[in-house]
């Protein structure tokens, strides 16, 4: 009977041992909060994943949520030009697309420099450069192969001077834009 008794004791506290849940870990995602800050200005995702410079309590739509969006390398830069303050936001994205014989990774810079007086855009640039490995078939059999490497790019190079004009420059040509207060917005600069 004490036999019986204690075995009951035993498998009842290790049922009951047992049975006790245990605390899931999880772990915490980050808020979306600001991606970069620099003075008043900050990026940020809103709840629909587009992102936005705000300013002051003003916020301007800089793109439209992707399901392959994810900006890397977020920088805001204050443009001060006279008596005018803009903001430069820059950021970088990876594209990558995969098929059978051709595998692209593409680098793609966004630049773009907004008024947060008039909440305008002045300026928006797209540089892409893409690598491309690519399998080539040296007979009409496809027997023999070999793997070729290509670099391709597309748009312009967007470099911000100090004095608040930037350039926009390609293999073949550089072009200077200044900013003109009578027609409020960038404009290239004419040669002499």
């Amino acid at each position: 009977m004490k036999k019986i008794v204690l075995l009951l004791i035993v498998l009842s506290v290790s049922l009951t041992y047992g049975q006790k849940k245990k605390k899931k870990v999880t772990e915490a995602k980050a808020p979306a909060g600001a991606l970069a800050k620099t003075g008043d200005a900050s990026v940020v995702f809103d709840k629909k994943k587009d992102l936005f410079l705000v300013v002051a309590k003003d916020s301007m739509l800089l793109t439209k949520s992707r399901s392959d969006f994810n900006p890397t390398n977020m920088k805001i830069a204050p443009v001060k030009v006279k008596a005018n303050t803009f903001y430069c936001v820059t950021w970088n994205e990876t594209q990558k697309s995969d098929t059978k014989l051709k595998k692209e990774v593409a680098t793609v810079t966004e630049s773009q420099i907004w008024n947060p007086m008039t909440k305008t855009l002045m300026i928006g640039n797209t540089q892409k450069a893409v690598d491309v490995t690519e399998i080539e078939f040296l007979d009409r059999l496809k027997t023999a192969s070999q793997t070729v490497y290509k670099k391709r790019s597309e748009g312009y190079l967007f470099s911000l001077l100090p004095n608040g004009d930037f350039s926009l420059s390609n293999k073949s040509a550089t072009t200077k834009y200044a900013y003109n207060e009578k027609s409020a917005r960038y404009e290239p600069v004419k040669k002499k």
